[in-house]
């Protein structure tokens, strides 16, 4: 065994599935720049009400990501399997019970959207906007859904490029709608906030849609919604995706714990300073480093499906290592240009100088979300993840009271709260690491044992 020599030979395969993905989630992230961008003429508030909101988006994409993430490990199994008669059924199941969850989803959502925008720390004109913004998306929920979906199914089947390629017209598509529908351009009504969430719910279901057309015409997926509905394979899906979901809802709620608790009190130009930064910055860097940790899903999936562990582990590590490099120069943009970055995006000084505290602060601890996000899509595509929702809720959960500690009692302001992001995250890594060693994914599977051929006869 070579593994140092089998890891780069796999570093061509990783690469090959890395970049297409990096690619879709920053035009998947391109929504948030282009919201970020377009509203900065509609002042403070608004950039605060699209700063509190953010963690009510990742709160809902956990609940879309309760089907989708089931799907893409189960894809990918059956894939390096050639299973295709099953591949084919877990698709049209997939496909059905999400059309089914979304409008559920959307219609809680709607309809609970100002408890939601009161639990995140909105106040005053930020609370009108944020609730006007966030219900609209409630409303578009059923639509922005299937594209992750799509990707998925996609990324299941080891093709990155054509997600890709669907989510940078989508984008496109966004950056046109957008200031067409906040300001009122070529005719349409001027919605401002609200015209941001119909601007991403038009782009998104155009690409979804798209995306399931190529799945039938260019895969042998066609009659897959015809199939009879799997009860056994959508349990085996939300066995898989329930912890992921269950763990990205906690990481949400929890933030929301810190916005309200820690955050509201210091004002609306943190809450501004913390929207430019996580949206319009740090979900751009984030994308980079999560492209390779999510073609480790893949690699792994495929590599257990085939029986071939030598593989999988392989890959997984070719993965680690391009997300923690990509990590790391991120850091150091982050040191030395945050606020020259932070000024694309807003001309309040203030804001500014918020943002660029964030990002310092949060420079220290990328390689350290580099590598935890990418052992944890090992263990997804691996279909383990009941214990790693466990052991990251915990960190998600310190935050709360670590952050009110350091930015209140010990009187650091914005940047206790950032450290303690900081500190949660070593914590959660090592939690993680510990666990990823005890779960032992890449362990041989013992042969059965082989019939005494010269005996029978």
């Amino acid at each position: 065994m070579k593994p140092l020599g089998h890891v780069s030979g796999s570093f061509g395969e990783a690469f090959r599935l890395s970049w297409p993905i990096t690619l879709s989630l920053l035009l998947n992230a391109g929504y948030r720049v282009n919201d970020q961008y377009w509203i900065r003429d509609l002042g403070p508030n608004a950039q605060a009400a699209l700063g509190i909101t953010s963690f009510m988006l990742i709160f809902n994409f956990a609940f879309v990501s309760l089907i989708s993430t089931g799907v893409l490990a189960r894809v990918a199994r059956y894939t390096g399997a050639g299973d295709d008669q099953a591949r084919r059924q877990v698709v049209g199941t997939g496909l059905r019970a999400a059309l089914v969850w979304y409008i559920v989803l959307g219609a809680i959502g709607h309809l609970t959207t100002p408890f939601w925008v009161r639990l995140s720390g909105g106040s005053g004109e930020t609370a009108r906007l944020a609730t006007e913004y966030l219900g609209t998306i409630y409303l578009v929920l059923p639509l922005v859904g299937f594209k992750p979906l799509v990707d998925s199914i996609f990324l299941g089947l080891g093709n990155t490029v054509l997600p890709m390629l669907l989510g940078a017209g989508a984008v496109l598509l966004n950056a046109v709608l957008n200031p067409a529908l906040i300001y009122g351009w070529w005719g349409f009504p001027a919605m401002g906030l609200e015209g941001a969430a119909w601007a991403t719910g038009i782009s998104r279901l155009a690409a979804g849609v798209a995306g399931l057309i190529a799945l039938g015409r260019f895969y042998p997926f066609r009659g897959a919604l015809r199939m009879p509905f799997a009860w056994t394979e959508l349990r085996r899906v939300l066995r898989i995706g329930a912890p992921v979901a269950f763990s990205t809802a906690a990481y949400a709620l929890c933030f929301i714990g810190v916005l309200k608790t820690s955050i509201e009190p210091l004002g609306s130009n943190v809450q501004a300073g913390l929207g430019v930064a996580f949206n319009g910055i740090e979900s751009l860097s984030y994308c980079g480093l999560m492209g390779p940790a999510m073609a480790a899903a893949s690699l792994v999936g495929r590599g257990l499906g085939a029986n071939n562990p030598q593989a999988a582990r392989a890959g997984g590590l070719a993965c680690l290592w391009m997300s923690a490099g990509f990590a790391l120069m991120t850091s150091l943009v982050f040191l030395f240009a945050g606020e020259s970055l932070a000024a694309f995006y807003a001309d309040d000084l203030e804001v500014r100088r918020q943002a660029a505290l964030y990002l310092s602060i949060v420079a220290w601890t990328q390689v350290v979300t580099a590598t935890d996000s990418t052992l944890q899509q090992m263990m997804a595509g691996a279909g383990r993840t009941m214990v790693m929702s466990i052991c990251n809720t915990s960190g998600y959960l310190i935050r709360i009271p670590l952050a009110l500690w350091l930015s209140g009692s010990l009187g650091f302001g914005a940047a206790g709260v950032w450290w303690a992001l900081n500190l949660s995250n070593f914590l959660k890594l090592g939690a993680i690491f510990w666990l990823f060693r005890r779960l032992n994914l890449f362990a041989p599977k013992a042969e059965a044992p082989r019939q005494n051929l010269t005996a029978l006869s």
